[in-house]
């Protein structure tokens, strides 16, 4: 690991930084334990959750950590009591450059900032003696397209998020999820700002649609393997479809993967009904996917799109009952 000169030299920050490295080398074997006995449950949707509080569309739901934190804190709340063992920051597009298309990139080490603490606050209200629930930082893509298709530098964009992981190291996250990567160059970029900066565990995940492939053509074994062979301590796919498709894609990860796999599947495809978007898998048959992924071998099961924390406490109350040593 290398630590990027960003991080300051002077004495108070050393230490500083030596405490963090610790910490997060120990929470992280703290994790593989865990996963090693069962799976652990990710929590669902926050976007399509805050647009049921009113989050407008082509709004940016990473503002309402300032504008509406309790919301916010109260949806990490939800998921909490829904049996989840991982909670994800309400912080998938705040990344300066996506936060510059809502001309917030001014509030970034805000948002991030706060973004933790208001997972953090939830924990410590939510949780029980005998339940460690972990937080998660959430890590998106920019939206731009990277050079030689597009105008975003390599360097240009591993800055962008470094940045954004650094501060979610310094609030106290204990892993990083990259999710709903569809360049493979992009979440390239954005493991190697983790991995040669932290060592915080990070889990790499690509979204997928139904010929099992991203927008670039990228399949999900080359996924996989290469994202394994960059140093990811974890694998998976999100978003994009529902879990049928994911089910597949899994499939092919896990015969070529020596590392953790992730899903977290939409809630199916939205469909427009009557004005309104609706995702049309039901909990029962989430959670019924959810079994079948466990049965597969996957390690951590979410949702993502349309998922709801009725989705979540149905499919924890299905996989913890059947499958889960004490953990």
């Amino acid at each position: 690991m290398t630590k990027y000169s960003l991080r300051g030299a002077n004495n108070e920050l050393v230490i500083k930084e030596h405490f963090i490295l610790k910490k997060n080398i120990i929470i992280k074997e703290e994790i593989k334990q865990k996963l090693n006995k069962g799976p652990l449950l990710i929590d669902g949707a926050m976007g399509t959750m805050l647009q049921k509080y009113g989050l407008g569309q082509g709004e940016c739901s990473e503002g309402w950590n300032i504008s509406h934190p309790q919301i916010v804190e109260n949806i990490h709340r939800e998921y909490i009591k829904a049996g989840v063992d991982i909670i994800l920051t309400n912080t998938f597009g705040a990344n300066r450059i996506k936060l510059n298309n809502f001309n917030k990139g001014e509030d970034t080490l805000k948002i991030n900032k706060l973004a933790v603490n208001l997972a953090r606050e939830a924990v410590k209200k939510e949780r029980s003696k005998e339940k460690r629930i972990f937080i998660a930082g959430s890590v998106g893509p920019t939206g731009k397209i990277l050079e030689p298709y597009g105008e975003l530098k390599k360097d240009e964009v591993y800055k962008n998020y470094l940045e954004q992981i650094l501060i979610l190291e310094r609030e106290g996250i204990d892993l990083v999820i990259l999710e709903t990567f569809y360049d493979l160059e992009e979440i390239k970029a954005a493991l190697r700002a983790v991995k040669e900066n932290t060592d915080l565990m990070v889990i790499a995940s690509m979204t997928f649609d139904k010929n099992l492939k991203t927008i670039y053509g990228v399949d999900s074994k080359k996924a996989a393997k290469v994202l394994e062979s960059e140093g990811a301590d974890g694998v998976g796919a999100n978003c994009g479809t529902g879990p049928d498709i994911l089910y597949e894609v899994m499939k092919i990860m896990k015969k070529v993967s020596n590392t953790y796999l992730m899903v977290e599947p939409n809630a199916g495809i939205p469909e427009i009904v009557e004005g309104r978007v609706i995702y049309p898998i039901s909990p029962e048959i989430m959670a019924m996917y959810a079994e079948k992924f466990v049965r597969l071998g996957m390690h951590l099961i979410g949702g993502c799109c349309g998922t709801t924390p009725l989705h979540i406490k149905i499919i924890s109350d299905r996989i913890k009952n059947k499958f889960l040593k004490k953990n």
